[in-house]
């Protein structure tokens, strides 16, 4: 099977990049959506115990329920106005996780792990209604192909990326 031509990486990576755009900073800004923020992230299997590598200012997150935690606890609102954002594919054929009899290259850019660079301000409130001023970031974030997304026996609905790698950071 052939690799997806540029168009093709072009086309795909940047509809990846502007529906995760849309749906995490919407779910991200919303507190009753905050449940779902785990949804975006790699999970790790018996067979694929890959974890997400996610870092916030530095800090390193243990996985995505510690973050979805922290943003259920202890922020009572946020307010992410994404600026601008570009992507790039970084592998045309990502391997990690797929069933043996998938190795090959999709003609389609399933397979495609695509950088997402993120930037804009944020907003936070405390929970004890403190806010504090806009704040300019910048985010990079993986996006690999959800593996449980695929195929005749997907759920509906679910999120055909997944994040791999997040590394946010406020601007100073």
């Amino acid at each position: 099977m052939a690799e997806p031509t540029e168009d093709i990486q072009i086309k795909v990576a940047a509809n990846a990049a502007e529906q995760f755009v849309e749906s995490y900073y919407r779910t991200i800004n919303n507190p009753q959506q905050r449940s779902k923020l785990t949804s975006f992230y790699i999970k790790p299997t018996p067979t694929l115990p890959l974890q997400a590598d996610i870092t916030l200012n530095g800090n390193t997150i243990s996985d995505p329920s510690e973050l979805q935690s922290f943003f259920e606890n202890q922020v009572a609102q946020t307010n992410y106005e994404v600026g601008s954002f570009d992507c790039q594919v970084i592998n045309t054929n990502y391997n990690v996780g797929v069933r043996e009899g998938q190795l090959a290259p999709d003609k389609d850019g399933k397979k495609m792990s695509i950088l997402v660079m993120i930037s804009g301000g944020v907003r936070y409130w405390k929970k004890e209604g403190v806010e504090s001023e806009t704040r300019g970031f910048t985010e990079n974030v993986v996006l690999v192909p959800n593996w449980e997304a695929q195929g005749p026996k997907a759920a509906k609905g679910e999120k055909k990326w997944v994040i791999q790698s997040q590394n946010f950071r406020l601007v100073l």
